[in-house]
């Protein structure tokens, strides 16, 4: 799997709040950088999503582009522009860093 597919397969798990099918994307050393949050392994952040992340039926990706190791994703959800880079090796996402503007978290 290259990382464009990777980065698109996790935002469409993402938007539906389809925590198996993003924990089946993340390498176990997988660690997230956001701006409410930081997680250093793929089990504190696959934690933090059951609960707490629901499904946006008009989540929409806007643009993914990406090379080899590297992808970028842009989406709406919940009515908030993101913009996310992974990076990715041996077909696991194994870092991403999250980046929106967090004026418009309820």
């Amino acid at each position: 799997m290259d990382s464009k597919f990777l980065a698109k397969s996790f935002v469409e798990c993402f938007c539906k709040a389809d925590i198996e099918g993003i924990d089946s994307l993340l390498s176990i050393q997988f660690n997230l950088k956001g701006p409410l949050f930081e997680f250093d392994s793929k089990q504190d952040y696959i934690e933090s999503l059951n609960g707490n992340l629901e499904a946006d039926p008009e989540a929409e990706i806007l643009s993914v582009i990406g090379n080899t190791e590297e992808a970028t994703a842009f989406y709406k959800y919940r009515g908030n522009l993101i913009g996310q880079l992974f990076r990715c090796k041996e077909g696991k996402i194994y870092e991403a860093m999250l980046v929106f503007d967090t004026k418009n978290i309820a």
